[in-house]
C-alpha cells in the first residue's frame, strides 16, 4: 500500500543505511537510493525528488545533514526527516532551520519509523494543500521569484509533484490545460494562462494560442512547425510568435528555416 511514496536514505554508516532499507521495504516502501553525503543528497534529490528524505544529523565530510537539508528545502517541496543518535537541545535546536517534518532518536524501531514517515506525508500534504487553497499560492509556486525545480498542481488524480525538466510541453485543448511529461499527462485544474506563467520565462515559449514549449525538448525546427524530441509530437507556430523561436533556433544551432 505504501510502494508509491520513494524515500532517500541519507546515511554515512552503511550498516545503518542497510538496516534502514531493509525495515522500509519491509514496511512496503520503496527505496528511491541511499547516498552518504549531503553534496550526494543534493545531487540526488536534483536528479529524481523523492516523496519523503530520511536525513542523518550528523553526516561525515564537509555539509552537516542540517546544511544539505536547508539547501534542499530551498528549491524543492519535499518533506526531511531527521536521524540522529544526538537528543540533546542544542542539536535540536540546529535541526530546526530546515524545518523538518521529523525527527527520530536512533536507535529506533519499525513502528518508530512507520509513524514518523505516515505522519510527515500527511502533514506534509496538508500543507501543501493550504498553500495551494491560499490567495498566495500563485507567489509562492511562481517560478520567477522562487527558481525552484519543482511545481505542485493540483490534476485529476489530487496533488501531483511535477519536475520543470521533465515537461515537454503544455497544451490548451479548448476545454483544459495539459502537462505532457514523456509517458504521462496530467490535467491540472489551472488555466492555460494561470500554469503557463509558473514556469520560467527563460526554458519555456509560447510557440501558438494552444502549446507552450520547453525548448530544451526540441528536436528540431522547420517553420511553421516544430517537433518535440522523444516525443516526435509536430507543433505548428502561430505566426504571430514567429519571433518567439529565434531562442530556440539560436540553442539547437543548425536549423532548417523554410519560410
Amino acid at each position: 500500500m505504501n510502494s508509491k511514496y520513494k524515500i532517500l536514505i541519507v546515511e554515512d554508516e552503511i550498516l545503518v543505511a542497510t538496516d534502514i532499507q531493509e525495515s522500509l521495504e519491509g514496511l512496503g516502501y520503496t527505496v528511491q537510493g541511499m547516498v552518504d553525503t549531503g553534496l550526494k543528497a543534493i545531487e540526488a534529490v536534483e536528479e529524481q525528488l523523492p516523496d519523503l528524505i530520511l536525513m542523518d544529523i550528523n553526516l561525515k565530510g564537509e555539509m552537516t545533514g542540517i546544511e544539505a537539508a536547508t539547501i534542499i528545502t530551498r528549491n524543492n517541496d519535499v518533506p526531511i526527516i531527521y536521524l540522529t543518535a544526538n537528543t540533546d537541545i542544542d542539536t535540536v535546536n540546529k535541526a530546526k532551520v530546515a524545518l523538518p517534518y521529523g525527527y527520530i532518536s536512533k536507535p529506533f524501531t519499525d513502528k518508530d519509523l512507520q509513524t514518523n514517515i505516515e505522519i510527515a506525508i500527511f502533514k506534509f500534504a496538508n500543507d501543501v494543500k493550504l498553500k495551494m487553497e491560499s490567495e498566495q499560492f500563485n507567489t509562492f509556486f511562481d517560478l520567477k521569484d522562487h527558481e525552484k525545480n519543482q511545481i505542485i498542481v493540483h490534476g485529476q488524480k489530487g496533488l501531483e509533484k511535477i519536475n520543470i525538466k521533465d515537461v515537454y510541453f503544455i497544451e490548451n485543448d479548448g476545454k483544459q490545460t495539459i502537462i505532457h511529461l514523456l509517458e504521462d499527462e496530467v490535467v491540472a485544474d489551472k488555466s492555460f494562462v494561470e500554469l503557463t506563467g509558473l514556469f520560467p520565462k527563460k526554458s519555456f515559449v509560447q510557440v501558438s494560442q494552444f502549446f507552450v514549449i520547453n525548448t530544451s525538448k526540441v528536436f528540431a525546427v522547420k517553420y511553421p512547425e516544430i517537433i518535440i524530441a522523444d516525443k516526435m509530437t509536430v507543433i505548428s507556430v502561430d505566426e504571430q510568435y514567429k519571433e518567439m523561436i529565434k531562442t530556440i533556433n539560436s540553442e539547437l544551432g543548425e536549423i532548417i528555416d523554410n519560410e
